[in-house]
């Protein structure tokens, strides 16, 4: 699909509104470990501090982490993150991440799991997050410890805290999701009623969520708002599903939700925007300082969510995903 210059320049406005979005995030909220006792905020992925997040500071080697993730429950969880240097952002290719447990009553933390973190890198190939699943075994207080490998061999570390609920807001790794239709160009007289996406592709709204579970095949599904989203990179989620859809089409099902149920009738003034139904039946106004961020679901064939993704995940991570289920 090919981009108008002016597509091309706000591309480029938006990529250097994600790098400073990146670097502001680290300069207004530094984080402290829960040992701290949980004083000052942190960030979350919707760029909001949370005044019951605790903060950190850097730990060996002074390096940063930033969560990307902040919808976690007991069980299986996709987290992501940053790590940050004092002069650039890591990108090493893989971090070592160890999750430890934090006892309410003060006692030594637990040891949950040990794992590796992939760098995948965001648009405009310029910034990117690490990835990893982790299971979590009890809800309360956690930690990430990442350990990160210098060329040199000197190893610095940052300490993450999180918190994980007994259940995540939006539907869990293996459960069945609402299955409430969907809007599709059958029911509207224009996509523009359906979607904030300035060059919309039909394909992601002609099938039902009802439809592409009951099609046997895998289905992937992003909420997102391309025009209207607080984050930059709402729209290129979208546009990066619709990569995925081309070269899979026929093989899984895929749909785009708008996250606003009248984007036709906002026109840049979001007190008129009204979050879609599907939006809140998937639980994600129920997350805590929610706006309009991006989420992408992968549904295996039996209609059960297969993988989650909060905030943006690359091609590569999608596609890693939905082979797991084809």
């Amino acid at each position: 699909m090919r981009n108008s210059p002016n597509d091309a320049t706000l591309r480029r406005l938006l990529g250097s509104a994600l790098i400073l979005a990146v670097f502001a995030s680290v300069g207004l909220y530094l984080w402290q470990p829960w040992s701290d006792g949980g004083a000052g905020q942190r960030p979350d992925p919707t760029g909001q501090p949370s005044a019951e997040s605790p903060t950190a500071t850097p730990a060996s080697g002074g390096l940063t982490g930033i969560l990307a993730t902040s919808d976690l429950g007991v069980g299986l969880n996709r987290v992501a993150f940053l790590a940050l240097s004092p002069t650039a952002l890591v990108d090493v290719p893989e971090v070592a991440v160890t999750s430890l447990y934090h006892p309410g009553d003060g006692s030594e933390p637990v040891l949950g799991e040990e794992s590796t973190a992939s760098f995948y890198l965001w648009p405009y190939g310029t910034r990117g997050n690490y990835v990893t699943q982790l299971n979590f075994d009890r809800p309360g207080k956690w930690e990430l410890v990442v350990d990160v490998e210098s060329s040199d061999g000197s190893t610095g570390t940052a300490r993450i805290p999180l918190t994980v609920r007994t259940a995540s807001f939006t539907p869990a790794i293996g459960s069945l999701p609402p299955t409430d239709a969907n809007k599709t160009v059958s029911d509207v007289a224009s996509l523009d009623q359906i979607t904030s996406w300035s060059t919309p592709d039909p394909e992601l709204y002609r099938a039902t969520i009802p439809q592409a579970v009951n099609s046997g095949n895998p289905s992937m599904v992003v909420f997102a708002s391309p025009a209207l989203c607080t984050s930059p990179t709402c729209g290129p989620q979208v546009e990066t599903v619709q990569e995925i859809k081309d070269l899979y089409q026929g093989r899984a099902g895929f749909i785009h939700v708008e996250v606003y149920d009248n984007p036709h009738e906002i026109q840049g003034d979001l007190s008129a925007a009204r979050h879609s139904p599907l939006v809140e039946a998937w639980g994600l106004t129920g997350i805590e300082d929610y706006t309009n961020e991006s989420w992408v679901f992968i549904l295996d064939r039996e209609g059960r969510v297969a993988l989650k993704y909060q905030g943006f995940a690359s091609a590569e991570e999608l596609e890693q995903g939905l082979l797991q289920v084809l």
